[in-house]
């Protein structure tokens, strides 16, 4: 389980050093630094496991990163589908809202609060996806992709794992779900968005 964290964190060390090294061909230090968070996450994790946390106390902490990564991965997003005005500070606020209700779900005492707390927060993540589909064109449809079939794994996941109702008891199975989803949702994104330009 730690060696899953670990090589989580050396494989988006070495995406955050190229996506640095290579920051002028990608137009933004959007890249790096959503690596680079996502590596200070990961440690955070395999230092948690090492003081002997439990699923539920290690897991609930990728939240605070993704509240800053996914933020700045919307950033990018409403750059790509050019959106302005009041839809652009509703996209800019619905994601770190996910995030922060997503954390409340996460650390929810029984499993009342739990579903209560994930089903507000569907709430601006469907509002967000929203946007985005208003906004799609035939020139940024693609980033749909990384939205519907990305960012929606990461709930999925979340309801699968022993944080909440271990249907999928295997922490490393989850660990391992969660690698695939940030380093298509983060790595991939960021090259396919650099390829298109």
């Amino acid at each position: 389980m730690n060696t899953i964290l670990i090589a989580s964190a050396v494989i988006f060390s070495l995406a955050s050093v190229y996506f640095f090294l290579n920051r002028n061909k990608f137009g933004s230090d959007f890249p790096w630094l959503v690596s680079f968070i996502t590596v200070i996450s990961y440690l955070v994790m395999s230092m948690n496991i090492n003081l002997g946390a439990s699923p539920s106390e290690m897991l609930w902490t990728r939240w605070v990163g993704y509240i800053i990564s996914c933020t700045i991965l919307t950033v990018s997003m409403v750059e790509i589908f050019n959106i302005v005005g009041k839809k652009k500070i509703v996209a800019l606020i619905s994601t770190p809202l996910v995030m922060i209700i997503g954390v409340l779900a996460a650390v929810a005492s029984n499993t009342t609060f739990f579903v209560i707390f994930f089903v507000l927060a569907t709430i601006p993540f469907i509002l967000l996806m929203s946007i985005f589909q208003q906004q799609a064109t035939p020139k940024n449809s693609y980033v749909l992709n990384y939205l519907y079939y990305g960012w929606m794994a990461f709930p999925i996941i979340f309801l699968l794992s022993p944080e909440t109702f271990s249907i999928v008891p295997s922490l490393s199975v989850i660990l391992i779900g969660y690698l695939i989803a940030d380093f298509f949702t983060k790595i991939v994104f960021y090259f396919h968005v650099r390829r298109l330009q």
